[in-house]
């Protein structure tokens, strides 16, 4: 005998009755992009559906397997969620050995927001903008150092895109955290990195590192002298990141169409929006399905990049 799904109303209904937690699993430090984005939705998702709380569980570590893993081993009944960036996209092809399927272990449920990338370098570096930067690293193959968070992210993959593309050889840095990348970035210690607006745009507005380039197609509100790189003819380098919603495999439909309903109300306040520009992120909302088909593609594109540029997981 079928049983009828659960309406989406009673879905809601039995979140509240029950008074659960429900856990955001960020697989990052917090400060983070993909953090700051989770605690600004947390106190609109326990609103809306009624919960004790909705509370942001810091999981960092491995590429953002760690965190992954506990949700994919999670009960799918909506009480643990995965907030993840592009990395849990690229570790399908960069991590030997995963201990979940990033396939068909999660459940898609949105994309949340995209994270654009700023190139930025030094205060002190030499290079004023990216074709001086260019020309500066071509003379000095593997001597410019970029810092990036973690092996397996867009951050790191900018740079092998930069050589297969430009013929420019930078070193890679990688940090676990973004706070130590940008203090050495500050303090000249690193020349440069491919870091999200939302890590980046404090330091830039206060004039501690020198903004060059963004991955956008059009230029960020608050950097309007800040290129694109479609603007300066090189759109490959396009690399930025973004944070998707996931359940466990197995979350009953109506309860991620839930799920889909509370986020679509949450981004459509006038504060949370602009308190996730400020933060350098573009608020987005899509579809369970548009969701899959566009982390589908993410997996695929970023999966010939590492196979081009030879990355490895360090």
């Amino acid at each position: 005998m079928l049983l009828a799904t659960p309406s989406v109303a009673l879905v809601g209904r039995a979140i509240a009755q029950s008074g659960v937690v429900i856990r955001f699993v960020v697989p990052n430090s917090p400060g983070t992009g993909t953090d700051q984005v989770a605690r600004i939705l947390a106190p609109h998702f326990q609103a809306r559906l009624g919960a004790a709380s909705v509370v942001v569980e810091n999981r960092s570590g491995a590429s953002g397997v760690i965190g992954a893993d506990i949700v994919a081993k999670a009960r799918p009944d909506g009480t643990t969620l995965l907030l993840a960036a592009a990395s849990h996209a690229i570790n399908a092809s960069m991590v030997p050995n995963l201990p979940y399927d990033v396939r068909h272990d999660f459940t898609p449920v949105s994309l949340v927001a995209m994270l654009p990338t700023l190139l930025v370098v030094s205060p002190n570096f030499p290079a004023r903008n990216f074709e001086e930067f260019v020309a500066y690293a071509k003379t000095r193959p593997g001597r410019v150092t970029y810092g990036s968070v973690g092996t397996a992210s867009t951050q790191s993959l900018a740079g092998g895109l930069m050589r297969l593309r430009l013929g420019v050889e930078l070193s890679n840095v990688p940090y676990r955290e973004a706070g130590p990348l940008m203090a050495e970035l500050m303090s000249g210690q690193i020349d440069a990195s491919f870091n999200n607006i939302t890590t980046t745009i404090g330091a830039v507005q206060a004039g501690r590192v020198r903004p060059l380039a963004v991955a956008l197609r059009q230029r960020w509100p608050s950097l309007p002298d800040v290129p694109t790189f479609s603007e300066l003819g090189i759109s490959e380098l396009q690399a930025s990141s973004w944070i998707g919603m996931f359940g466990p495999a197995g979350m009953p439909a109506s309860l991620v169409e839930r799920y889909v309903a509370v986020l679509r109300e949450s981004l459509a306040v006038d504060e949370v929006r602009t308190r996730i520009l400020e933060n350098g992120a573009l608020p987005e909302g899509s579809s369970p399905e548009e969701m899959k088909r566009f982390f589908d593609s993410e997996i695929e594109s970023w999966g010939a990049v590492v196979r081009a540029t030879g990355a490895r997981l360090e």
